[in-house]
């Protein structure tokens, strides 16, 4: 049974104790989007609601609630939405734990009608998600391109760490290589002392007072050090990416 609000300004006014409680949603003639970031139309602060959650949409005299799938769900008279619903006076919505009530300025004094069989819900539900708010769309497309530029530099950092890291640990290996053949000339010599006159080192021989193989270890460990670094932001950006899909989910068209 639905109640006609003809003649009258529905909007609605959050009951959930906490710090939005008391506030009122008032209900223009166009959607608005309602969630937790700060660029909806209407901002509530629980953690538990979505970036953007849900959509208010006013045809005329008749209001409709559509969940845009958000990770707590909405919910009407506490009942979880899968489409469109229609709102009438004195219905409780619920955006994950905030309850907000339906309430008209003046009492309801038209009469009540039955319309079950007409409300089409199936169409209203295609026309909502034909129609779905650009900001929705525009938000999901930004966010998604913040997620490519990371993975980008991910990829970036863990090319450049296997390069550094392989270039290093050749340097490394020839300066060691390098004092393993001077032993071996100075094996052949009469006398060891000539080791002193060869100048040989452990690590090699040095390049501007530094020798070979401390300078291939540490490029080395700089360029494992980026690998890790891309490796973790890689994870980061893959998580984000996860994040984006559940909280902006892509629809038909788009």
């Amino acid at each position: 049974m639905a109640l006609s609000t003809r003649g009258q300004t529905t909007h609605l006014v959050v009951v959930t104790p906490g710090p939005d409680v008391g506030r009122h949603i008032e209900l223009p003639e166009h959607r608005i989007v309602v969630g937790r970031a700060p660029d909806c139309d209407v901002c509530l602060s629980d953690p538990r609601v979505s970036r953007s959650h849900a959509m208010l949409d006013r045809r005329g005299t008749r209001v409709f609630v559509e969940d845009l799938g958000s990770t707590s769900g909405t919910y009407v008279n506490h009942v979880r939405l899968s489409s469109a619903c229609e709102l009438h006076a004195g219905d409780v919505v619920a955006f994950a734990a905030v309850e907000a009530q339906v309430q008209a300025d003046q009492p309801e004094t038209a009469a009540a009608r039955y319309d079950i069989g007409t409300q089409q819900g199936g169409t209203i539900n295609n026309v909502g998600r034909d129609q779905f708010n650009q900001h929705i769309h525009q938000q999901r497309e930004s966010f998604l391109r913040e997620v490519a530029a990371t993975r980008s530099k991910a990829r970036a950092l863990v090319w450049f760490g296997v390069l550094t890291f392989v270039v290093g640990f050749g340097l490394f290996a020839y300066g060691v290589l390098s004092f393993i053949g001077g032993i071996a000339n100075i094996a052949q010599q009469s006398q060891f002392e000539s080791e002193s006159g060869l100048g040989l080192s452990p690590l090699g021989p040095p390049v501007f007072g530094v020798p070979l193989g401390i300078i291939g270890w540490g490029l080395a460990a700089i360029g494992a050090l980026l690998l890790v670094l891309g490796i973790v932001l890689h994870v980061v950006a893959t998580s984000r990416r996860k994040r984006v899909e559940r909280e902006f989910p892509s629809f038909p068209g788009r």
